[in-house]
């Protein structure tokens, strides 16, 4: 596993909050903090699942003091299926990463997907048959296919001398959208596969696409500015016209989520905690003509990978709160705002 590591960190983001670091004792194992308004969390998985993500905090000296900084995995790492009875999350056990799925409100036992060793990512199909996943596997990141009910077989997309990560299955049921790596860090490109023809197709610059359902030919997206931030857009790749929806100086957004009802738009995006200046993840929403931003999660475990239930009144997405030794679980959250 150290090779599958080490490319998790030239992939994952690379976020600086420009703050010299002064970590402060905090207890985890508080499943809220204040700032967070009494909104109720109710923990979905739990420690033995061996919840799997990364994210990793550095801490760099320059003249002016030191500058920490928090880098995550942006690839979608939850997944719920489309009548939102059961969501997929990768878990580590034995030195393998596969997918499991769990019932979304009766708990029990997780039923185990796929029985590879390096599974990154995760999605559902819109018909709800089918997972989506990443792999790393002979030196490269390939996309495959499996059945989301039961069996073993794989199908695989795509492969050979390509890195491809982050693909979802757009409602046609035909088209899978995913982003590829071509060489270098920040280099990321929107592809897509048509399962009809076996046709691959290139589109813009941008990571972990978005399809926008009743809105042809249009994605949301994240990219990289010069300065090593990130950014959601949405672009039309027929029209050619490319929108950034939420930027903001000194920080970073990825993993872009819309909801149900088209209005928000969810998203992970760096943060610091005040009271402890802890470099961490949080969980945000911004209306979709890219104004009300509100971040929704502030403990200073790091929350990220946030996924929409399937009515838009709950959010899922993995967090360290709730427990001491630090670990990840997945959890849920209600969701208030209002359009």
């Amino acid at each position: 596993m150290k090779k599958y590591f080490a490319l998790l960190l030239v992939l994952s983001l690379l976020c600086t909050d420009g703050m010299a670091q002064r970590r402060r004792k905090f207890d985890y194992s508080q499943v809220f903090v204040p700032e967070e308004g009494g909104t109720k969390f109710e923990k979905i998985t739990e420690d033995a699942d061996a919840v799997y993500t990364t994210v990793g905090r550095s801490t760099t000296l320059f003249s002016s003091g030191k500058v920490s900084r928090v880098d995550w995995w942006v690839n979608p790492q939850i997944a719920i299926s489309p009548d939102g009875t059961r969501i997929a999350y990768l878990s580590l056990k034995n030195d393998a990463s596969n997918v499991m799925v769990k019932n979304t409100t009766k708990g029990g036992v997780s039923v185990q997907r796929t029985f590879r060793t390096n599974v990154r990512d995760v999605s559902w199909s819109p018909d709800g048959q089918t997972l989506c996943f990443t792999e790393w596997r002979n030196g490269h990141n390939g996309i495959y296919l499996t059945g989301a009910e039961q069996g073993s077989v794989v199908k695989q997309i795509s492969g050979g001398s390509d890195n491809d990560f982050g693909a979802v299955i757009a409602r046609d049921g035909k088209t899978i959208y995913f982003h590829r790596g071509e060489g270098g860090y920040q280099n990321y490109s929107l592809w897509s596969y048509n399962m009809d023809n076996n046709l691959f197709s290139n589109y813009s610059r941008g990571m972990t696409p978005q399809p926008i359902p009743n809105t042809p030919n249009t994605l949301y997206c994240a990219r990289f500015t010069q300065e090593n931030e990130c950014e959601i857009w949405r672009i039309n790749y027929e029209t050619g016209v490319e929108e950034v929806i939420l930027a903001q100086p000194g920080k970073s957004f990825t993993s872009p989520q819309l909801s149900p009802n088209g209005r928000w738009i969810l998203c992970t995006g760096s943060s610091v905690s005040e009271k402890e200046k802890i470099s961490n993840t949080d969980i945000y929403v911004v209306r979709t003509d890219g104004t009300g931003l509100t971040q929704l999660t502030f403990h200073p475990g790091n929350d990220l990978s946030a996924v929409w239930s399937a009515d838009g009144k709950s959010i899922f997405f993995l967090s360290q709160r709730g427990s001491a030794k630090r670990l990840y679980n997945v959890w849920k959250m209600e969701f208030k705002l209002t359009y």
